[in-house]
């Protein structure tokens, strides 16, 4: 059997994970600065004031909203991904 030889470069994108109350799956978002994002939803889930807080990502998921006493916790994960030459 042939073997195909993949030529490109790695790639890294963070896709930031949240988990909300009454939902199985987290929602998979990507931004340019996922970091930022980030840490302003940490501050948010330890603040006792609830905001509807909307999102527009970069990505199959154009637009979200969710109430931040809906918001359990968030992640940063890394994601690899091949771009060919």
């Amino acid at each position: 059997m042939a073997q195909q030889q993949m030529q490109g470069t790695i790639q890294i994108k963070m896709a930031l994970l949240v988990f909300c109350k009454d939902m199985s799956n987290p929602m998979v978002l990507y931004f340019d600065n996922a970091q930022k994002v980030y840490d302003d939803l940490k501050a948010l889930i330890n603040s006792t004031e609830v905001k509807m807080v909307e999102f527009e990502p970069l990505g199959p998921i154009k637009k979200a909203a969710v109430l931040s006493d809906r918001i359990v916790s968030v992640a940063l994960q890394e994601e690899r991904y091949l771009v060919q030459e």
